[in-house]
């Protein structure tokens, strides 16, 4: 589905995004899903936002300061309904399904477009020309590769003896945290898969087999999670494009692109980046389209 938020900021300005993908994440970081420049009272990533069809869920990061609201009263995670409004220090946050409406509140709110923003606009017909041979997208079918694997082919203990044990301990403490992180990012769940399977290897080195049959489970666990949402993003993918999705197939490419990061030079990866981008630049021509 389609989702937006518009961000009012103290000084009367305001910024529409679009929250891609399934969930994505918002906060002062450039590699957040939202990213809000010079926004340095926010963390890195401050809250997830993700898009159902009877609002928006919001999950805020554990210990966030500023507090994130709603109506007054703090909100640590739950579904806000489309068309409300979430406080995070000086930001006021407009959550909406309807594009018309989150072009008509920043309308209203006097909203000053941003310089990005204007270049974007600018830059995004030269970017389509050069990018896009054919208005209608003419992708081939699939790309020359299979999907690649997401996790290491093997693991071994860089430790022995009683070295070995402290770096199962710490392995296995940075694996649980970024296993944690899945939602927020999905890298830190890939890398949470290779440190559990390091940790096990680590465990067994150093004499503790129950501990490290632990961290297979764990592994295990944190694998088929990720590999089923490794497998349903790209059915979905090819569902949207044999149906004509545009916003499906933009939404399964960047979330495809997110699990591959770590495989860029992967001909399967570098075809889905370049997917998502000219996904991307008929997305922002249609918005553009409709700002005027």
């Amino acid at each position: 589905m389609e989702a937006w938020v518009v961000v009012y900021r103290a000084d009367g300005s305001s910024e529409r995004h679009r929250i891609e993908g399934e969930q994505a994440t918002l906060g002062r970081s450039p590699a957040a899903g939202i990213p809000l420049v010079n926004c340095e009272e926010l963390l890195p990533e401050h809250m997830l936002l993700a898009p159902r069809a009877e609002g928006c869920w919001v999950s805020v990061a554990e210990g966030a300061l500023p507090p994130v609201t709603l109506a007054g009263k703090p909100l640590h995670a739950g579904m806000v309904p489309w068309g409300s409004e979430v406080h995070v220090g000086t930001l006021r946050l407009l959550l909406t399904d309807r594009p018309t409406a989150a072009r008509d509140r920043a309308q209203a709110a006097g909203r000053r477009t941003s310089p990005v923003l204007f270049l974007g606009f600018v830059a995004l017909p030269l970017a389509a020309w050069l990018l896009l041979s054919d208005p209608e997208m003419d992708l081939a079918e699939g790309p020359d590769a299979p999907p690649p694997s997401l996790f290491a082919p093997e693991a071994r203990c860089p430790e022995s003896g009683s070295l070995a044990l402290a770096r199962a301990v710490e392995l296995a403490e940075s694996a649980s945290h970024r296993a944690d992180r899945y939602p927020f990012d999905a890298q830190d769940g890939i890398m949470a898969v290779d440190l559990y399977a390091t940790a096990a290897a680590c465990f067994e080195a150093a004499g503790q087999p129950a501990d490290a049959e632990r961290m297979r489970r764990e592994r295990a666990v944190m694998a088929t999670r990720i590999e089923e949402d490794y497998r349903t993003h790209r059915l979905r993918r090819g569902r949207a494009r044999a149906r004509g999705g545009r916003a499906a197939g933009r939404r399964g490419a960047r979330a495809l692109e997110a699990l591959l990061e770590h495989r860029h030079d992967d001909p399967y990866a570098s075809w889905i980046a370049v997917l998502g981008r000219q996904l991307q630049l008929l997305a922002d021509e249609s918005l553009r389209g409709e700002s005027q």
